[in-house]
């Protein structure tokens, strides 16, 4: 299956997730994303694809977004749990054509 972007949109892997879950002092398991301040971050996304208005990014550039300036993510692959999210064009902060160095990245998908 072949997915497109349309128009001003960008669409992209997340490359930097949260790894899940963490066990509170109390032994309450929480959700990493809500465990503590250091979550709320801006975060690498790998760009998938992009619509014909965006002249600035291409497919296979990282893209780092200010944080929660990005769709839920959908599965769009078969046999993966990997999801693409839309990213907001107005909250992107920095672009580099190789890996950032310090950031665990998610398995590419072809």
């Amino acid at each position: 299956m072949t997915i497109k972007a349309f128009g001003n949109r960008i669409l992209a892997l997340m490359a930097d997730k949260p790894s899940g879950y963490k066990k509170s002092e109390s032994g309450l398991l929480i959700a990493d994303k809500d465990m503590d301040a250091n979550s709320i971050r801006p975060r690498w996304f790998k760009i998938y694809a992009v619509g014909e208005e965006i002249d600035w990014v291409k497919p296979e550039q990282y893209l780092l977004v200010a944080h929660g300036r990005w769709s839920n993510g959908i599965k769009a692959f078969e046999n993966s749990e990997e999801k693409l999210y839309l990213l907001d064009n107005e909250e992107c902060l920095m672009i580099s054509d190789e890996r950032p160095e310090g950031v665990e990245f998610v398995e590419d998908i072809k």
